[in-house]
C-alpha cells in the first residue's frame, strides 16, 4: 500500500469519526434543544408515530406551543390537583390538547393519539424539550432506527 493511500484512508477515518462524535453537539446547536433526537418507545402515538421511530426535536419557546403540536417533554410531570412533581423513565412524545397558565407558569395537557383520554398530568413549561419537527404538517420520523436505543435502554435499565 502506498504511503499516500495509507494517509488518505486514515484521514478519512479520522474525519468520519470526528463527525460522528461532533454530530450530537452540532444538532443540539442547530435545533436549539438538549435532546435533538428521540426514539418513540410506546404505542401511545400510533398511527402518527410507531414504536422504534426516531423523531427530530426542535427547541421552541413555551409561548410557541399550541394545541395540536407534538411535543417531547422531560421526565418531570406535575399534577395540578395533587401538587407533586414526579420523575418518569424517558422523555415522552405526546400531542398537546390544552394549555393553561397557573401562577404565571404555562402547563400543557397532553395525550397520546392512540390513548382514549388525555394524560392525568400537566407538563410544566420548563420540562419541555421541544416540538417534533413536522414537514407539510406531518411529523418527520425515521422508522425502525429507534429500536437500537430502546434495546440499549432495556439492557442498561435506563
Amino acid at each position: 500500500m502506498s504511503k499516500f493511500r495509507y494517509v488518505r484512508e486514515n484521514a478519512i477515518f479520522i474525519l468520519v469519526l470526528a463527525l460522528m462524535l461532533l454530530s450530537p453537539i452540532i444538532l443540539r446547536m442547530l435545533l436549539n434543544t438538549s435532546i435533538p433526537l428521540a426514539a418513540v418507545e410506546s404505542s401511545s402515538m400510533v398511527p402518527t408515530l410507531n414504536i422504534g421511530d426516531v423523531v427530530v426535536i426542535v427547541g421552541v419557546k413555551p409561548e410557541d406551543i399550541k394545541p395540536g403540536d407534538i411535543i417531547v417533554f422531560d421526565k418531570v410531570v406535575y399534577s395540578l390537583k395533587k401538587g407533586y412533581v414526579r420523575k418518569l423513565r424517558t422523555p415522552i412524545v405526546h400531542r398537546v390538547v390544552n394549555v393553561i397558565i397557573k401562577n404565571g407558569v404555562k402547563y400543557f395537557r397532553t395525550k397520546g393519539d392512540a390513548n382514549p383520554l388525555p394524560d392525568q398530568w400537566y407538563v410544566p413549561e420548563d420540562a419541555i424539550l421541544g416540538k417534533v419537527l413536522c414537514i407539510n404538517g406531518e411529523p418527520f420520523r425515521i422508522p425502525y432506527v429507534g429500536y437500537f436505543s430502546i434495546l440499549f435502554h432495556n439492557i442498561i435499565g435506563g
